[in-house]
């Protein structure tokens, strides 16, 4: 999949193109359904499938105020989308096009830089100045300009429609079954393990440098670790760490079952599983061991000591 962050660097496009825009926060299975339908008009029509998106979120430009945080990094969002098999995509600076009007993205961008043959969109898609376009006006400019409009259905999930929002608020719940169930896969978070304050505790920890702006509720976690050498169950912590540390940044930290080795500098996915119970702060360190030891037992009698996972 080529990248292109800007408009400029866009090589003018010979063959028509089959394109959908979106912020894709997450790619739920909503979101694969408008991938799905660009890739199988690009195939019709002969020409490349495109997605353009943009870095970070539209809301933090349009609303100064606003404190809405992306699912999965930008780098997490695009390396989910061309594992779908999109050709090409173009990832923009919403600040460079939302000046635009309705009109002025479909001739300059979808027509004359991308050269659309065809745009797969939701019937909520809006876009332009002050959110003007609709699908309605899409479709007209479709028939003079001579590109197809494919409107996608809503994809629901027990009768209310998947979105990035309602994800968002299924993650701060800690209702992972939910967020499972609204991406069409496991949730889970990659990154390098780092280094922690060394406090001393019976159970060591790998400490994960993340990227990612939203992050599952607070408190304790069983998991799945994958790593080069193998799968492993876990028990993570995401928070404060109040009774030991009392941080003043979030942490997550896993307690990988069974392994031995030093990780530190390598790259592990977290594959959340179940959440057990809030974060806490205890009255010692001998209560907080007592209470680590029976979520302990809890995972490894529901989830064993390895296993399998999404990677």
């Amino acid at each position: 999949m080529k990248v292109y962050t800007d408009l400029g660097s866009v090589p003018a496009q010979k063959k028509k193109t089959a394109v959908t825009i979106g912020v894709f926060d997450g790619v739920h299975i909503g979101h694969r359904k408008l991938l799905e339908s660009a890739i199988k008009c690009a195939q019709a029509i002969g020409g490349k499938s495109v997605v353009v998106t943009f870095a970070g979120h539209p809301e933090k430009h349009l609303k100064k105020d606003t404190d809405i945080k992306l699912i999965k990094s930008t780098t997490a969002r695009v390396k989910r989308i061309k594992s779908h098999g999109i050709d090409m995509l173009l990832l923009l600076d919403f600040g460079r096009v939302s000046d635009m009007t309705a009109g002025e993205f479909i001739k300059e961008v979808l027509v004359k830089k991308l050269n659309a043959g065809c745009i797969s969109e939701g019937g909520d898609f809006r876009f332009g100045r002050g959110g003007e376009g609709g699908m309605a006006l899409l479709k007209k400019y479709g028939r003079q300009m001579g590109f197809h409009v494919h409107e996608v259905p809503t994809v629901k999930i027990g009768g209310r429609r998947v979105s990035s929002t309602y994800i968002r608020r299924a993650l701060k719940k800690g209702d992972i079954k939910k967020v499972e169930k609204m991406l069409g896969r496991q949730y889970s978070i990659t990154g390098r393990v780092e280094h922690g304050r060394r406090v001393g505790f019976d159970f060591p920890t790998a400490n994960l440098s993340l990227d990612y702006e939203d992050i599952p509720a607070r408190g304790v976690w069983a998991v799945k670790v994958i790593h080069s050498s193998g799968v492993y169950t876990g028990a993570a912590n995401i928070g404060f760490a109040p009774t030991l540390k009392n941080e003043k940044k979030q942490l997550l930290e896993v307690y990988i079952f069974d392994f031995k080795g030093d990780i530190y500098g390598d790259e592990i996915k977290v594959v959340f599983l179940e959440r057990l119970r809030g974060e806490k702060k205890f009255s010692s360190k001998e209560a907080l061991v007592r209470r680590v030891e029976q979520d302990i037992k809890y995972i490894r009698k529901k989830y064993g000591a390895s296993g399998t996972a999404e990677k």
